[in-house]
C-alpha cells in the first residue's frame, strides 16, 4: 500500500495512468470476465406457471379491492391485497 500526502495532487495524465492500472489489476484477476461468463438461471416450468397463477390472483384482488378511479377502498392497504391474491392464487 502507498501512503500519499493528503496535499499531493495528481495531473490529469497522473490520474489516468493509475486507473489504467486499477483497471488491468482487476482485469487480470478475472472479476470482470467471469461476471459476463455467467448467464442468469433459467427459471423452472414450475416457477414460470406460479408467476401467471399470481398475476392472474393480483389483477383480480385489485379489481375487488379498488374503486373505479385505482384508489384503494377505505380500510383496505395493500397488504390487504397482497392476502387476497395469495388466497385466490390457492383457488386457481
Amino acid at each position: 500500500m502507498i501512503r500519499l500526502d493528503r496535499n499531493m495532487m495528481l495531473t490529469v495524465d497522473e490520474y489516468m495512468a493509475l486507473r489504467r492500472l486499477i483497471d488491468s489489476e482487476r482485469e487480470s484477476e478475472g472479476a470482470e470476465e467471469e461476471a459476463k461468463a455467467t448467464k442468469p438461471k433459467r427459471r423452472t416450468r414450475s416457477a414460470k406457471k406460479n408467476d401467471k397463477k399470481m398475476s392472474m390472483a393480483l389483477a383480480q384482488a385489485n379489481q375487488e379491492l379498488r374503486k373505479v378511479n385505482g384508489d384503494l377502498r377505505k380500510g383496505v392497504t395493500q397488504g390487504d391485497v397482497m392476502t387476497r391474491a395469495h388466497r385466490i392464487k390457492k383457488t386457481l
